[in-house]
């Protein structure tokens, strides 16, 4: 008895011993066996210092998220936003067009929304008619001949040299690829063609031909006729 008492007051000691030297603040944890502290992962946190296992890392309750491990603290998903479900790292938006941010907590307008005075809501963005024979481009501007000249050689192209003209239809600038960058690449306009092909022959057999850079190979197989 005298010999467990003992044992169990250096145990003790040598927690303490141990907790003040890695001292866990609360979103972390610190087991006996690991020389530093470890985070609760994302969707839970740790209101308590001192801990020792990841079991005092508590589920992010319904309504909040917990999106990056280390939190002390749950977020509310905010005004707008909703999480029926406990133990998530993000919030849903309710609207259509709408997308999480979880930096702050807000639901914004996704590409193609805009917003509205209607609590926040996003609806469809609409864009003007593109007169007087402007095009629109792929973010929605209606530019003429010249201001597609500046757009793409000062924003798009890697040069103003290399702007080659533009398409109207797509709303895309056309730039001069750089040598062995073209649309089918380098890699593929050196490699030889590959052909496969499945030939009938007269006598009921079937030929499979597979060439490659100027060679051929040959199987056959019996056909069966039905």
């Amino acid at each position: 008895m005298f010999a467990s008492a003992l044992q169990t007051l250096a145990h003790g000691h040598n927690f303490s011993q141990h907790n003040q030297e890695r001292p866990c603040k609360p979103g972390f944890y610190c087991p006996m066996e690991s020389s530093t502290p470890l985070p609760c992962p994302e969707g839970t946190y740790g209101p308590t210092a001192d801990a020792v296992s990841v079991d005092s890392c508590l589920q992010c309750p319904s309504h909040h998220y917990c999106p990056r491990p280390g939190l002390s603290t749950s977020l509310l998903c905010g005004p707008v936003a909703q999480q029926p479900l406990s133990g998530q790292d993000t919030c849903i938006c309710p609207g259509e067009g709408q997308s999480f941010q979880t930096s702050d907590g807000r639901c914004q307008c996704t590409i193609g929304y805009q917003p509205t005075n209607n609590r926040g809501a996003c609806v469809h963005k609409l864009y003007d008619v593109c007169r007087d024979g402007k095009t629109r481009t792929q973010y929605g501007d209606c530019l003429n001949r010249h201001q597609w000249s500046l757009h793409c050689r000062q924003q798009v192209c890697p040069s103003a040299e290399d702007y080659q003209g533009y398409d109207g239809e797509l709303g895309l600038c056309v730039c001069r690829e750089p040598l062995g960058r073209a649309a089918c690449g380098g890699l593929c306009r050196s490699r030889p063609a590959t052909e496969l092909q499945l030939r009938c022959q007269s006598s009921g057999e079937m030929e499979l031909v597979w060439s490659y850079d100027s060679k051929v190979s040959t199987s056959r197989s019996t056909s069966t006729h039905i």
